[in-house]
């Protein structure tokens, strides 16, 4: 294989922007490495054809955690992108950057390099806002679409109904630590999907510093003392070493980078020799810090119409088509997720302790096959659904054997704090509340599998731990501090005791951001590359 001087491992949400900026800002030659395929898919292109992507195995790694002893011993879903764009290429399309106080651990003072103000000026970098009759092009940046006037009338049934407990109504929903409801913002374009890939690797794939291997898998690092030597990848069936000159950069996720960095003999040292892997770095915390989202949504029938009537229903549905492919228009070119916002609602801590979610639409799991299908239910519902916008419980990753085929072990101890089963009281208390006042009571036909206005708060954890789910924001493996003994990486993103190694995805976020998380990924992406360059300029 010819010679590259950066190797990048992943080429999902940070990814991109990762080989993006090295293209632009360098003179370097970079090998870009995917596990899957091409991006270049229907069901990644339409909005709503998430749906699809969602337990499909050739676009996602499909892993699913240990039993959970706080969710009656339940395997809970971790679907996790396996394609170009990576996670962002299979998610819901919500951008939002969490709140300022989610990073006041990321720095020490205000002119720490991953201060607020630091942070706030990568968001901006990276973002272009736009509005569905913007279809000028963007390059180099992502659209935060504005598709507001898109939604669903019923949001305002919604909006009403928090306006009466005093929480405020944001059009576009803001970092600000305030109760608010409002749109949520997403990554599309012209009626299309636009990730991390459309903005930042599409511009550069055709330069001649920059290679895409695509469905390759990385399965070791090889090192000589603390450098790399080479790199183990499988691609059409081939061993091979690529051997970088300068180093390699991993941006494979929460879950796959740990992995990899353990099969590579960087983790903690009694955990690897239980697998006789040789220790290249006694790095405890690798694995460790294991954060993410867990929600549960309340479906209720509507005498009013939702949108269950044109995706429940073939009338509905091809006529949802029509309009899409005549105008990009419709349910189709939207998110599932529609309204929400952020509150402090009885909380223990001084920033919003909950995420809320407004859907105009049901769905139900169905099996066809034994292969897991998401359909829109037939008569008229919404959803409110929530999650802890920062729970506390912390759980890990770590091996199952020395083969890399066999998955990873996914621990992530859910409900573990008492300040998460608060925050499901709180949600308890608020979602009563609203479901009671004049706005939504006159639109609520009944509730679907539980009511929470004629369950105890004791009945309704037990029903929270039988049927919650993740939503889909693991991070913190390889979070960043200045110590080995507390962090993976350096507040630089370079791995602690590695002398060309750097890790920059959601696994290094110190703590889980308020919302949905793939923006901060973006942020990250752009702001630890700028060090990362910095860094190789001053070595030189």
């Amino acid at each position: 294989m010819e010679e590259f001087e950066l190797v990048i491992v992943g080429a999902g949400s940070a990814g991109c922007i990762v080989a993006n900026q090295l293209i632009n800002k360098t003179n370097f030659k970079v090998l870009l490495i995917e596990a899957g395929p091409s991006d270049n898919n229907p069901v990644v292109k339409i909005p709503l054809g998430y749906g699809m992507t969602f337990y499909n195995k050739k676009l996602n790694w499909n892993f699913y955690s240990k039993k959970q002893k706080n969710l009656s011993n339940r395997e809970i879903y971790f679907p996790r992108g396996k394609v170009v764009g990576g996670s962002g290429s299979i998610n819901a399309m919500i951008y939002a950057r969490g709140l300022n106080t989610d990073f006041e651990e990321w720095s020490q003072n205000k002119n720490d390099i991953w201060s607020w103000s630091s942070i706030n000026e990568s968001f901006r970098e990276i973002e272009k806002h736009i509005s569905i009759k913007d279809h000028s092009s963007i390059i180099n940046k992502i659209p935060v679409n504005d598709v507001s006037s898109l939604h669903h009338p019923i949001l305002k049934n919604f909006f009403e109904a928090t306006k009466e407990q005093r929480v405020e109504f944001n059009q576009n929903l803001t970092s600000d630590t305030i109760n608010q409801v409002g749109h949520y913002n997403i990554n599309t374009r012209n009626g299309y999907r636009f990730t991390s890939s459309n903005g930042f690797l599409k511009p550069v794939l055709n330069n001649s510093k920059l290679k895409l291997l695509k469905n390759c898998i990385v399965r070791k690092i090889n090192f000589n003392q603390k450098k790399i030597l080479s790199i183990e990848i499988f691609h059409k069936e081939k061993k091979i070493l690529v051997k970088p000159k300068i180093g390699a950069i991993l941006c494979a996720g929460s879950i796959m980078t740990p992995y990899l960095l353990m099969h590579s003999g960087i983790g903690s040292a009694n955990h690897l020799k239980k697998f006789n892997i040789d220790v290249t770095i006694d790095s405890p915390q690798v694995g460790n810090n294991l954060q993410d989202h867990i929600g549960l949504d309340y479906l209720y029938k509507s005498r009013v119409d939702t949108l269950n009537k044109y995706l429940g229903r073939w009338p509905g549905r091809i006529k949802s088509v029509l309009s899409y492919a005549y105008n990009r228009s419709g349910p189709l070119s939207l998110s599932i997720n529609q309204g929400g916002g952020y509150i402090n609602w009885n909380s223990k801590n001084k920033f919003p302790n909950l995420q809320l979610y407004f859907n105009p639409m049901t769905y139900s799991i169905s099996y066809k096959n034994k292969r897991p299908l998401l359909n829109t239910d037939k008569f008229n519902g919404f959803i409110i659904g929530f999650n802890s916008c920062r729970p506390k419980s912390r759980g890990q990753i770590y091996l199952s054997s020395n083969k890399f085929n066999d998955a990873p072990v996914i621990d992530p101890n859910y409900l573990d704090h008492y300040e998460d089963i608060n925050d499901l009281k709180c949600a308890f208390d608020f979602i009563r509340k609203i479901s009671k006042s004049l706005h939504l009571k006159k639109i609520i036909d009944k509730a679907i599998d539980i009511d929470p206005l004629k369950s105890s708060d004791e009945e309704l954890i037990d029903h929270f731990r039988k049927k919650s789910t993740s939503v889909f924001h693991p991070c913190g493996t390889c979070r960043m501090d200045d110590s080995i003994q507390n962090g993976v990486v350096s507040k630089r993103l370079k791995v602690h005791g590695a002398e060309n190694l750097w890790i920059v995805d959601a696994s290094v976020f110190p703590n889980i951001t308020s919302g949905n998380i793939n923006a901060a990924v973006m942020m990250i992406a752009n702001r630890a590359t700028q060090l990362i360059i910095e860094d190789l300029k001053n070595n030189n």
